[in-house]
């Protein structure tokens, strides 16, 4: 077959209404959960290999998530100018390239500047799918379109601590990266054979410093966006709080395997799923997003409470704790894709710059997390301070939501 034969049938596969394209957007926000989540179970193996990284393992996290914060603040700007496609390609071949450098890393101090390089190229990609989604679809066909990527996210984190998992036992720490990269590499061939540009060249916006602080002032003076960002990062935070400290409680402190935990993790994680697909049928039947939203954080502080309630009574075992850590990213998944619609929602004509501000204080917010468990955990039992933080992310992002409330039941902006 002819190359421009291909290049034609790959387009009309990642046609907007298409399956694949959704998927093809659902993976490149995967990107982040898989560099993550695929990671945790080789965390043990990095330590050991070099002297200097005993106890620092979770860095690699850290320099992650501070180069996907970074990125979003620069990409979203240059995306809103050159076009979703360039970005994109040029993200994922980043992305690629950091992965394998991470393989191949001679110390400890190289694999966290892969790290943080390749967290850069993360949230280059992560972003796009958000502002793509802006561009092509509006208010209910919006949401329900987010809501099915967001289903394609949820399996990232199943898949992905069970595919770290295997590749310990068959492999070691180096493959995992390794794995990434090629991940990276397959995106990179099909989006540029397949994926069309969804930003009009007479919207594209200047660089000027001038034209750029004015996009970003207003975003950032937009209730509505200002809100359902802060929101949306503190329910993010409060799930990887979780994430975060799981190791150390269901390893450490309940004495799982490896593999049990990975296995565990997967199923928790389909909460993520089951959540996206159904705030997608709800969408698709005209439920408003304020319903949705306050019913996954009524879950979300609900769950996280309960599980708070448990160190005390001294009742932390893996059957009391694993259903409020689900009930927990169940809710995340409900409120996700109607929070991003929410706050993208009246600026079209800067939605990559929104959706750069919004990544970025997502991974600010999970950096801080993480941060706080690694910081408090040598003060009180793991169990305490996971679900501690848990708690008070999920009571800040619900207050977040009563401060908001007022400008969306006012009609500020477009459903």
């Amino acid at each position: 077959m002819a190359v421009p034969a291909l290049f034609k049938e790959f387009t009309v596969a990642l046609g907007r209404d298409t399956f694949a394209f959704t998927a093809f957007l659902g993976t490149l926000t995967a990107l982040p959960p898989l560099s993550i989540d695929m990671g945790l179970p080789g965390l043990p193996a990095i330590e050991a290999t070099f002297a200097d990284a005993g106890g620092r393992g979770p860095l690699t996290l850290s320099l992650f998530m501070a180069g996907f914060a970074i990125s979003p603040l620069i990409c979203g700007p240059l995306a809103d100018r050159f076009g979703r496609r360039a970005m994109l390609l040029d993200g994922l071949l980043l992305f690629s390239l950091a992965a394998g450098a991470c393989a191949l890393a001679p110390n400890f101090s190289v694999l966290l500047a892969c790290r943080l390089l390749q967290g850069f190229a993360a949230g280059a990609c992560a972003i796009l799918p958000i502002a793509i989604v802006r561009d092509l679809f509006v208010h209910g066909a919006a949401r329900q379109k987010l809501s099915q990527i967001a289903a394609v996210l949820g399996i990232a984190p199943m898949l992905a601590p069970v595919l770290g998992g295997w590749v310990m036992t068959v492999s070691d720490w180096r493959a995992i990266y390794a794995a990434q990269a090629a991940v990276g590499l397959i995106l990179l061939v099909v989006g540029a054979m397949g994926l069309a540009e969804s930003q009009p060249v007479e919207s594209r916006r200047s660089l000027n410093p001038r034209q750029l602080a004015e996009s970003y002032r207003f975003v950032l003076t937009d209730r509505s966006f200002v809100g359902y960002a802060l929101l949306y990062a503190c329910a993010f935070a409060c799930m990887f709080a979780f994430i975060s400290g799981a190791p150390s409680v269901l390893i450490g402190s309940l004495g799982l395997s490896t593999t049990s935990f990975s296995l565990l993790f997967g199923l928790t994680s389909c909460g993520v799923l089951v959540a996206s697909l159904i705030s997608g049928r709800l969408s698709k039947h005209n439920v408003s997003s304020r319903k949705i939203i306050a019913f996954g954080l009524l879950l979300m502080v609900a769950s996280a409470l309960l599980a708070l309630v448990l160190v005390p009574l001294g009742a932390v075992t893996v059957a009391t704790l694993t259903p409020m850590m689900a009930l927990t990213i169940f809710a995340f998944g409900m409120l996700a894709p109607s929070t991003n619609h929410e706050a993208l929602a009246n600026l079209p004509h800067v939605a990559g710059s929104a959706a750069g501000v919004m990544r970025c204080t997502q991974m600010v917010m999970g950096a801080f997390a993480s941060a706080m468990v690694a910081v408090l955990e040598p003060f009180g039992h793991p169990a305490l301070v996971m679900t501690g933080l848990m708690a008070a992310m999920a009571i800040v992002a619900g207050a977040i939501y009563l401060w908001v409330l007022p400008a969306t039941k006012a009609g500020t902006h477009h459903r």
